[in-house]
């Protein structure tokens, strides 16, 4: 059974192509191996048509007009192939950002632990002072990123491996979005920023994950508290659809380049004006809310305009329908 498995096997994917491009993650038409396979036979096709039609003593014209047809086929192949090296080029430069991203991620808060430790083990300092509990909340604070950090990560693998398990159930995102605010109001505060929630009255539920929902929501506020002047607002709103209950969050921040906008769900990227503020990020929660609210049955996008600000928003399946 094995042989004959195998043999199957050697007749459907000869040069083990297929095989290859499975294993990279990518489709067929932007597989190296595979674009090189049919560069080939279009090479040999070629030469076995130019050497037939001449054996036939066909019109030198109709021959020099195939070789001007499978050079510009072959061609439209390279420049194809180019474009697959390009995005494995690109991609390579985005994974070592993230690396160095997570590296320096991981590093702050397991930095700011051991220095809240030695404070605590070298002054001799009693638990009960008020000294100690800062210093003790500083570490839970702290721990908490890294666990949300390494959470990201959790997420990102069982999204690519295809692994992703969501627990829906019916619940109010009113109720969670003020959860949220709750949570960053001590952050708007400080940037003198105001939060503004516009829900009209008798909204349905929603039918998702509540705790990934939150964990979105929460991501997307904070990133509009990082990226928003001071004295500015925030507005949270949502529009009720056929289907769908539609969650949208805007900001007067700093917006995001036409240029940037392409790429702002592509996992690993982090816009330029992340860079400028020098906020933390390794460029993957934006990819992972997305994946998340798709695989829920909804949609996640955005518009945006430089230097006036951003509008986030996501759509939801309604419970019940």
């Amino acid at each position: 059974m094995d042989i004959k498995d195998n043999f199957k096997k050697l007749l459907s994917d000869p040069l083990g192509v297929k095989n290859q491009c499975t294993r990279y993650g990518i489709s067929l038409w932007q597989c190296p191996s595979f674009l090189f396979f049919i560069m080939g036979m279009v090479i040999i096709v070629s030469i076995i048509s130019v050497y037939i039609l001449a054996q036939g003593h066909a019109d030198p014209l109709i021959i020099a007009l195939i070789v001007l047809i499978m050079s510009a086929v072959l061609l439209i192949i390279a420049y194809i192939i180019v474009s697959s090296f390009e995005r494995v080029a690109e991609a390579s430069r985005s994974k070592s950002e993230f690396i160095a991203n997570v590296s320096h991620r991981l590093r702050t808060p397991l930095s700011a632990i051991k220095w809240q430790l030695d404070v605590l083990l070298t002054e001799k300092i009693n638990l009960e002072e008020q000294k100690a509990k800062t210093s003790l909340w500083e570490i839970k604070n702290q721990n908490e990123k890294m666990i949300n950090i390494i959470n990201n990560l959790l997420d990102l693998n069982r999204i690519e491996d295809n692994n992703l398990i969501l627990f829906p159930s019916s619940f109010s995102l009113v109720k969670v979005t003020e959860e949220v605010v709750g949570l960053l109001s001590a952050n708007a505060t400080k940037a003198n920023l105001l939060i503004g929630i516009e829900a009209p009255e008798e909204l349905p539920d929603v039918f998702a994950d509540r705790m990934k929902v939150k964990n979105i929501i929460y991501q997307l506020l904070d990133n509009a508290i990082k990226y928003s002047p001071r004295k500015g607002k925030i507005t949270i709103s949502f529009e009720p659809q056929e289907k769908f209950l539609k969650f949208l969050i805007a900001d007067e921040g700093v917006g995001i380049s036409a240029n940037d906008s392409k790429r702002i769900f592509q996992k690993f990227f982090r816009a330029r004006e992340t860079m400028e503020y020098q906020t933390e990020g390794i460029g993957i929660s934006l990819f992972i809310a997305k994946e998340i609210i798709k695989k829920t049955g909804g949609d996640m996008g955005f518009s945006s305009i430089e230097g006036k600000g951003s509008t986030f928003w996501f759509t939801l399946p309604v419970a019940g329908k």
